[in-house]
């Protein structure tokens, strides 16, 4: 009796070990299947923040060759950025990639949005200062798209894009440019209040 007690309790084992292996097989498929989802939702955000750098350097290029129109003080320049093309709503994916990613991803267009409102800001209140913050807020978001678009793929070893024009260059050394001119008007006013208050100073 305790032979067979024992073959019992042996295959009631047997049948346990099966049933972990064949769940762990299954768990295994289920987060390789939500691995490859994530990766391939990378790869569509990649090309979609790729394509929108590319669009903000076309309304950088828009606006230095905008028109001047007679008896206009300014060119007729391009004022609202790119819009963010809608994402993906597989939320599987979503879940499947990495969070700081997802995060960078998801908070993309609320800094686009921003960037619209100091846009707006500026042609209202100071528009003198318009040209070069349309230049830099466009640089900034497209060089902010293509570096999500950049670590995107790196951590999904998607490869690197294959460039026919060197757009993120050119919106790198635009930000560059536009950083500087802003830091020196900046700068040139600070002076200016200085030297003004100065001389009040001494008037009184």
């Amino acid at each position: 009796m305790g032979l067979v007690i024992n073959n019992v309790e042996g295959r009631d084992r047997s049948g346990f070990g099966t049933a972990a292996v064949q769940g762990g097989i299954a768990i295994y498929r289920d987060r390789v299947s939500r691995g490859d989802s994530g990766a391939y939702l990378a790869l569509r955000l990649a090309v979609m923040l790729e394509a929108y750098a590319s669009e903000c350097c076309d309304f950088y290029f828009s606006n230095a060759n905008a028109i001047e129109l007679p008896d206009e003080p300014y060119p007729a320049w391009q004022v609202e950025l790119p819009r963010v093309p809608p994402f993906p709503e597989d939320t599987d994916a979503w879940r499947a990639m990495d969070k700081r990613l997802v995060a960078r991803c998801l908070d993309f267009p609320n800094r686009v949005h921003a960037s619209q409102n100091k846009i707006a800001s500026c042609a209202e209140y100071a528009e003198h200062d318009l040209g070069n913050v349309l230049d830099e807020e466009a640089s900034a978001r497209g060089v902010e798209a293509w570096d999500i678009a950049s670590a995107l793929r790196d951590t999904y070893q998607l490869g690197r894009v294959e460039m026919v024009f060197d757009y993120f260059g050119v919106l790198r050394d635009v930000l560059k440019s536009s950083k500087e001119n802003r830091e020196e008007r900046e700068k040139q006013h600070a002076q200016l209040m200085q030297k003004l208050s100065q001389q009040a100073n001494v008037g009184s």
